[in-house]
């Protein structure tokens, strides 16, 4: 049974694919915005400090935007449960090129309005906002540094393979671990925040 519904969202990305890769000026007129025709889009960003990625900066987004103005409409929860839904199944396949995961993405966000999208845009989310995101919601810790211990500014992904892979081990994080369960847990709220307004 649960291999059938594999099956089945994954047919579902493929279609969702292949009809994003079909139309581009009927796809770009209906996600323009009133004013200039600029694409929804073009209005989230990855090129400024500390950014997070444009799925994370979605996910966040639409979490953020509840009890606000631009909170996601009962009426766009089914169709983006079924397109995070579909991203998440091609995400997990493994066997997704980034063409694809990109597709689906852009159709998240032509389903949103441009003024959502835009809201979203504004908010500039950062990898430390979605951490302390992550601390309010209690998916983590706040961590307090040892004391006479200063902190590193470095990133993990800055660090050579095997000095990430030290890190990991005297953290007693397993390799492959930790920001993946994290951006399980966001996707799985947003989900939720949607299935909430169905």
């Amino acid at each position: 049974m649960k291999s059938q519904k594999y099956l089945s969202l994954i047919l579902i990305v493929l279609a969702l694919a292949l009809a994003a890769c079909g139309g581009t000026d009927e796809t770009d007129m209906a996600a323009g915005n009133e004013s200039g025709g600029e694409t929804a889009v073009a209005t989230l960003a990855e090129e400024y400090d500390d950014a997070l990625t444009i799925r994370n900066q979605l996910l966040l987004g639409i979490i953020r935007l509840e009890g606000t103005e631009q909170a996601v409409y009962s009426e766009q929860t089914a169709e983006l449960t079924t397109l995070w839904q579909a991203f998440a199944a091609l995400s997990d396949s493994g066997t997704a090129a980034p063409e694809e995961t990109e597709a689906i993405q852009n159709q998240i966000i032509a389903a949103l309005t441009a003024e959502q999208v835009s809201a979203i845009a504004a908010m500039r989310l950062t990898n430390v906002k979605l951490q302390e995101f992550y601390v309010e919601t209690g998916i983590s810790e706040v961590k307090t540094p040892e004391p006479g211990v200063t902190p590193q500014s470095q990133r993990m992904s800055d660090l050579p393979p095997e000095d990430r892979e030290a890190t990991r081990a005297a953290s007693g994080e397993e390799a492959g671990s930790g920001g993946d369960d994290k951006s399980d847990a966001l996707l799985d709220m947003t989900l939720a925040l949607l299935a909430g307004k169905q």
